[in-house]
């Protein structure tokens, strides 16, 4: 038994002493090697580029783990971003509420608050997902309006955004076309 005890010591040291020969190799490990040329590179091409240039990684698994580290970082923004908007959201609902909510109107009002593009985007689809319905009885009405340009009708006499009309009425061409 006491053999057996003064084994463990031993077996501990000699583990400490190959993690730290392993930490101070000068080859760097595969993933401190993606993380790397993931630093020095804009995109996934980049990534693989560098690894398999300066690595000698197969082209691909080179491609591969450069794709998984390009989802990895985008997640990881993403994440980021969601969890700095978090924190304003009190100040979010008050500029919400302030700005009125026709289309353009509610764009300009929240790009002047601070919001960023992509959020004023998805507040504005989220709006008018909201109101879906009233929204088709509109289109319908003015694709019924024969003598009328749809995108016109659409923006005058029910205040839609023209580029949301204007892709609509696109839209609705096409449909037309394909028939």
């Amino acid at each position: 038994m006491l053999g057996a005890m003064k084994s463990h010591p031993l077996q501990l040291l000699v583990l400490a002493v190959v993690a730290v020969l392993a930490g101070c190799s000068k080859k760097p490990g595969r993933r401190a090697q993606v993380v790397e040329c993931s630093s020095i590179s804009l995109d996934a091409k980049g990534t693989t580029q560098c690894l398999v240039g300066l690595y000698h990684w197969s082209v691909a698994d080179a491609q591969k783990t450069a794709t998984d580290r390009a989802h990895e970082l985008d997640s990881l923004k993403t994440h980021q971003e969601d969890s700095v908007w978090a924190l304003g959201s009190v100040k979010h609902r008050r500029d919400l509420q302030s700005c009125q909510h026709a289309d353009d109107q509610l764009r300009s009002c929240l790009l002047v608050a601070g919001w960023p593009l992509s959020r004023v985007k998805a507040t504005q689809d989220s709006m008018w997902n909201a109101e879906l319905p009233t929204h088709r009885r509109e289109l319908q009405t003015c694709i019924a309006k024969r003598d009328f340009n749809l995108s016109s009708c659409l923006t005058l006499y029910y205040k839609w955004d023209s580029e949301r009309a204007l892709a609509t009425a696109d839209s609705v061409t096409r449909a037309r076309l394909a028939r």
